[in-house]
């Protein structure tokens, strides 16, 4: 591996591997790798210790099925159940194929995941959360339908001495109750609920890897362990409202066929609006479970 500024070239049988920032706040791009191959796991060891570095990752100009996604994501750990209403899909349990297209292969008029558009981070509603999702662009709209990520750390970092203090020690209790609940889409089901009771998780996270603390929030966190719920709501509000200031969000223009991956542990994201009447998204979705270990320290 050999490095020039802040760019980072992998030699790997395929060809050489740049790794490069895509945005000052987080981000890099990933070029030079065909993810519809075997790659070895030194390879994915670097895109390891590249994802703890930048928090998202885009691989760019990629063809894969959805056997070929799982492959890929497999290497970085178990993959995690989609335990929403509808989202298997095509008789694959491991991949949530996210989709407005209709039968006769139009635009349906509906938003992929209209509850995805509040600031979340994936499945910390779950006794064992998510370390890394990877969500690839089959068909994705030529305006509109970006993602936004931020960078939890950097939030933090820039939170005030007296607010550190504050949240120092704090747990949040994550429910799915409550973000269905909230996300004006649909009730929890009755599996869901059974799958993912209340679960507590750590308002500030400590990343296991860069071992840099960030705000660990968002739409699915209920409350604040020991307060009612009236009590805890203006402090996580808060924190998600500084969190998403524009100085800490990077937004991801989709391309044809990028798959996207992002860090769990230190991210929060969102969806956003596009035309569901004119244009076609089509997005297949893992998710790959955190270490056991990691998720019982949080």
């Amino acid at each position: 591996m050999t490095m020039a500024g802040n760019e980072i070239r992998v030699d790997a049988p395929q060809r050489d591997i740049l790794i490069k920032p895509i945005s000052p706040v987080l981000g890099a791009e990933v070029a030079g790798v065909d993810l519809s191959k075997p790659v070895s796991k030194a390879l994915v060891d670097r895109f390891k210790q590249a994802l703890a570095d930048y928090k998202v990752l885009v691989y760019r100009d990629q063809e894969l099925t959805q056997q070929q996604l799982i492959a890929f994501s497999r290497m970085w750990g178990p993959l995690g159940e989609h335990i929403m209403p509808g989202a298997v899909r095509d008789g694959v349990a491991e991949v949530n194929v996210m989709s407005n297209k209709d039968a006769a292969g139009k635009p349906n008029g509906r938003h992929t995941d209209s509850s995805a558009k509040r600031w979340h981070t994936d499945r910390s509603y779950m006794p064992v959360p998510a370390m890394t999702s990877l969500l690839y662009g089959v068909e994705v709209p030529r305006e509109g339908g970006d993602t936004l990520f931020v960078n939890a750390s950097a939030a933090y970092d820039a939170l005030s001495p007296e607010m550190k203090a504050k949240i120092e020690g704090l747990t949040a209790i994550h429910w799915v109750e409550w973000s269905r609940r909230t996300g004006g889409v649909a009730v929890a089901t009755d599996y869901e609920l059974k799958k993912a009771p209340p679960v507590k998780h750590k308002l500030v996270r400590i990343h296991p890897v860069t071992k840099r603390p960030a705000i660990y929030a968002g739409c699915h966190a209920w409350k604040i362990d020991g307060w009612s719920e009236e009590e805890s709501r203006p402090l996580l509000d808060e924190l998600v409202r500084h969190a998403t200031q524009d100085r800490f969000v990077y937004r991801h223009k989709w391309r044809p066929h990028d798959l996207v991956q992002w860090d769990n542990r230190c991210t929060m994201h969102a969806a956003t609006d596009f035309d569901t009447h004119k244009e076609l998204r089509v997005l297949y979705r893992t998710i790959v479970e955190c270490n056991p270990a990691d998720a019982a320290s949080m």
